[in-house]
């Protein structure tokens, strides 16, 4: 009772918020560094959009607006990998949904030309410590269109900056190759086929501008949009599960130059050397790395346990729905649960995507509390890994996000409630000699 009086006064006087301030403190805290090390009673200063120091017993500036993280969790914003927030509202009606175009070769395709930064989702998702999310497309399409990054504040001019893509996105399944005449033997010569236009065409521009050029596969606009990854400068994500879908991937990788990502991956286990060798990171979803198809029969769901072990790169994304980016701390968690150590996992929502696809904000790395990285953080009540934390203060850019509370976080708090008092029942009638089950 006592802890749910305490949420519920906390919900009706939120803390001061910091937005205007240009020198921040967040003092006493346990930070998450975002690269796996954890510093205890440590001190993060924010100047502007920046991190300016990070330690214990630092000194504050005095013109500092002061934060008492005591008992509390700072870490980066998280980042969500394969996201589409902002592309739903509503899964289930068509209009509502700018994820696929259903084109079966689309390179030219932006996903993130239909974001909107005003959808309801965005408060829920970083309210759940998502500070950055890597917009998209879904679909069985060889090649489906562009990644975007996008910072998940709520204004008009958050859209992402649709001319940087961060990565093509694909699929090499049995699904596709039913588009390509029904045979993988088929899907592997069509993207053959494509990477081979893609050069003659860079190699004959005058010729093809004339009409002077074999017919090729794509239009321009797609030959154009598919250079960067051909070139081997912009990563390819494949979503692909059979082993031997991957070892094709690898193979065409090698021989072509190509940045290669695979996603999903439910048998990648089976060629992780392969996957260490040729440097090639896999990207998981944990609750759903389990046997789900017949492309899937050898999966496991510790899957990322076992590829890091094995020293594949791991990014840990959650689902590819209208509220799936909410799940991103839970699949790290999940990921925990099966085997995959704890700052492997953080890792794998925070630095490690962020070093993948190179992303940063005006020359500053994301997905750390480092000097001199973005000040995309966030205050927790407790593990951020615990479902039954919830975020306490967030800053993107240094500027502190307003927060409203959520069907979510007034439920996550109720719970939360009731849970403490639980356990500390159960505590006083063990110290008492009388135990009682916990919950």
């Amino acid at each position: 009772m006592l802890a749910t009086i305490l949420f519920s006064h906390l919900l009706a006087l939120p803390p001061a918020p910091t937005t205007g301030a240009s020198v921040v403190a967040i003092t006493n805290t346990t930070v998450e560094v975002g690269d796996g090390r954890v510093l205890e009673g440590a001190t993060v200063i924010v100047t502007g959009d920046r991190i300016t120091a990070v330690g214990q017993g630092l000194a504050v500036p005095k013109d500092a607006a002061r934060v008492d993280g005591r008992g509390k969790v700072l870490a980066p914003g998280f980042i969500a990998a394969l996201s589409q927030v902002g592309l739903f509202e509503v899964g289930m009606e068509d209009a509502l949904v700018d994820t696929t175009d259903k084109a079966v070769i689309a390179p030219a395709f932006r996903v993130a030309d239909g974001y909107n930064p005003l959808s309801f989702h965005i408060a829920i998702d970083r309210e759940e410590g998502v500070t950055t999310a890597i917009l998209s497309p879904t679909g069985q399409q060889l090649v489906a269109g562009q990644a975007a990054v996008v910072e998940l504040r709520t204004a008009l001019e958050a859209a992402p900056d649709v001319s940087r893509p961060v990565a093509m996105v694909g699929a090499y399944d049995g699904i596709v190759a039913e588009r390509f005449g029904g045979a993988r033997g088929s899907l592997r010569l069509a993207l053959r086929s494509l990477i081979d236009d893609v050069r003659f065409f860079k190699n004959n521009r005058a010729a093809f501008d004339r009409a002077g050029t074999r017919p090729l596969s794509a239009e321009r606009i797609h030959l154009d949009a598919m250079l960067p990854v051909v070139d081997g400068a912009l990563p390819f994500i494949v979503r692909a599960d059979r082993a031997a879908d991957i070892v094709a991937l690898l193979d065409l990788a090698k021989a072509e130059g190509l940045q290669l990502v695979i996603a999903s991956g439910a048998e990648s286990w089976l060629v992780a050397d392969r996957l260490k060798a040729q440097r090639v990171p896999v990207i998981v979803t944990p609750s759903l790395a389990g046997l789900k198809a017949f492309d899937a029969l050898h999966a496991r769901d510790d899957l990322a346990a076992v590829l890091v072990k094995a020293g594949v790169d791991v990014i840990i994304s959650a689902w590819d729905t209208d509220n799936g980016t909410t799940r991103v701390r839970q699949e790290a968690g999940t990921a925990v649960q099966t085997g995959l150590p704890r700052a492997e996992a953080v890792k794998a929502i925070a630095q490690t995507p962020a070093r993948i696809f190179g992303l940063r904000h005006g020359g500053a790395p994301i997905g750390v509390v480092s000097v001199g990285a973005r000040a995309n953080l966030v205050l927790w009540s407790g593990d951020p890994l615990e479902a039954l934390s919830v975020t306490e203060r967030i800053w993107i850019g240094g500027v502190e996000q307003t927060q409203q509370p959520s069907r979510q976080r007034l439920l996550a708090e109720k719970y939360l409630g009731a849970w403490r008092a639980d356990r500390a029942a159960a505590a006083a009638a063990a110290a008492a000699g009388t135990p009682k089950a916990a919950k």
